[in-house]
């Protein structure tokens, strides 16, 4: 399936503070991770990840409030945490393998 038609349909996301994130790519171990982060509205996106499931959540790199692209090293587990949606806002985040 194309990103395009995945990324389009941002408003059928999240409504709330919820994790949204979807990664598309194998089990294998990449060398980095590509983000994108979709925000219609305002809205903000906090990637976070952990090393082991037990381990706290930890920011990784800033708040986002536009929509952006980013290129993150490879985390065991990732999320995307939305918040301060307000009104139609929507936010569709998607990682996959970069090599």
């Amino acid at each position: 399936m194309s990103v395009y038609l995945l990324l389009k349909e941002v408003m059928t996301d999240t409504t709330g503070p919820e994790t949204c994130l979807r990664v598309v790519g194998t089990r294998e171990p990449p060398g980095k991770m590509s983000v994108q982060i979709a925000v219609r509205g305002v809205a903000s996106v906090q990637l976070q990840g952990r090393l082991a499931r037990d381990a706290p959540w930890l920011d990784i790199g800033s708040l986002h409030t536009q929509s952006a692209l980013a290129y993150i090293e490879p985390v065991q587990f990732l999320r995307a945490v939305s918040s301060g949606m307000a009104g139609n806002a929507g936010v569709s985040v998607w990682a996959a393998w970069a090599w």
